[in-house]
């Protein structure tokens, strides 16, 4: 096959999927755009937008003050034990989010923890915030452990090494050397863990259901304004949320490194 032939398949293949992935969403951007501002200014949506914004927000602080140290612990693991965590720590990333929200909902429901959660501290999960907060933390936890735990690997042990030789303890290295070399990585999967917990609907929608005004955030939003014909704000709440999705993909392109940069040997 000559060179020619070659470039013009691969040009047709990128052409096509580009086209494929693209038209729906120019489609959505130009019917729904003019429903942005009547979406905006019900109260519903207002309601959701914000419980929205603080359980996505909530529940990110909490994956990210996690992923940090168990990544860090999966990273300086002997290799027998690595692999066989590492997997389990990826398992509910190929776990269908209906499915993990039915296994939440079994285990912080009412026949599970949940009945003693609720009588002695007073914590409930089902259709509540709470549990809003939970599903966000069960779907995207796994993401944020595996991006974390794939910087560490990526990074140079030689420093790390060097100032263990030096006399830090394992804390020190990592508090100042470790730690402060991952902030990139750091920044990125915080935003898109954060954009990740924005746009979640089945787990959520399993266990915290999508009561109005109480449980309801965006995508459950689209979801209920959907099966009532309410098409205007079904379509201006979608284009909220791929306008996030875009600013947050735009910060993750800024934050990651150069080719040039790393590409040197």
């Amino acid at each position: 096959m000559s060179n020619k032939l070659f470039s013009i398949i691969l040009w047709t293949i990128l052409c096509f999927a580009l086209v494929f992935l693209l038209a729906p969403l120019v489609l959505l951007l130009f019917e729904g755009w003019k429903g942005v501002p009547y979406a905006l200014m019900e109260k519903e949506v207002q309601c959701a937008l914000f419980l929205s914004l603080w359980t996505a927000t909530v529940a990110t602080i909490f994956c990210m003050g996690i992923a940090v140290f168990v990544g860090y612990a999966l990273h300086g693991l002997a290799r027998p034990l690595k692999k066989p965590l590492s997997i389990i720590f990826a398992l509910p990333l190929s776990l269908p989010h209906l499915v993990s929200g039915v296994a939440l909902l079994l285990l912080y429901g009412r026949k599970g923890l949940g009945d003693w959660l609720y009588t002695q501290f007073g914590i409930d999960f089902v259709f509540t915030k709470a549990g809003i907060v939970l599903a966000l933390v069960f779907v995207n936890l796994s993401y944020a452990i595996v991006m974390m735990y794939s910087g560490y690997e990526e990074q140079s042990s030689h420093l790390e090494f060097t100032a263990r030789t030096l006399g830090c303890s394992r804390f020190q290295s990592f508090c100042f050397v470790t730690f402060p070399l991952s902030r990139r990585i750091l920044a990125s999967t915080t935003i898109m863990t954060w954009s990740r917990a924005l746009g979640e609907f089945g787990a959520v929608i399993m266990i915290a259901g999508t009561t109005r005004m109480k449980t309801e955030i965006l995508p459950t939003t689209i979801f209920l304004n959907m099966s009532t014909g309410d098409l205007d704000i079904a379509l201006g709440v979608s284009i909220i949320l791929i306008i996030v999705s875009v600013v947050c993909i735009t910060c993750l392109e800024l934050l990651m490194p150069d080719d040039k940069e790393g590409g040197r040997c």
